[in-house]
C-alpha cells in the first residue's frame, strides 16, 4: 500500500489483509491517503519511497506511522529554513 501525507509517501507491505486494513484506518486517521498497490503499479511509479516491509518481524516492531508523520515534520521544518535542501524532505 501507499501511504500519503502533503506529498510524502511511504510503501508499506503488510502480512495480511487484516492488517492491511488496521494500516489503512490509523493512515486516514491521522490525516494520510491510502492506495492500495500490486507489484505491478509499484515499478516504476513508487520505486524510491521509503519501503516498510511488515513481514519483517523486526520492522513489524520497530514501525510507528506517528514515528514516519514525525519525521517528516522534522524534514519539512528544516526544509523551510534552508533553500536547496528538497533532498532532506522524504518523498
Amino acid at each position: 500500500m501507499f501511504l500519503k501525507k502533503e506529498g510524502s509517501g511511504i510503501v508499506v507491505e503488510a502480512r495480511d489483509s487484516s492488517e492491511r486494513e488496521n494500516l489503512k484506518q490509523e493512515a486516514e486517521a491521522k490525516g494520510m491517503s491510502y492506495l492500495p498497490l500490486t507489484i505491478e503499479n509499484f515499478y516504476p511509479d513508487y520505486r524510491g519511497y521509503r519501503y516498510f516491509d511488515l513481514r519483517n518481524s523486526v520492522t513489524r516492531e520497530t514501525f510507528s506511522i506517528d514515528h514516519v508523520l514525525e519525521a517528516w515534520e522534522v524534514d519539512k521544518k528544516h526544509q523551510e529554513g534552508h533553500e536547496g535542501t528538497e533532498d532532506w524532505f522524504i518523498h
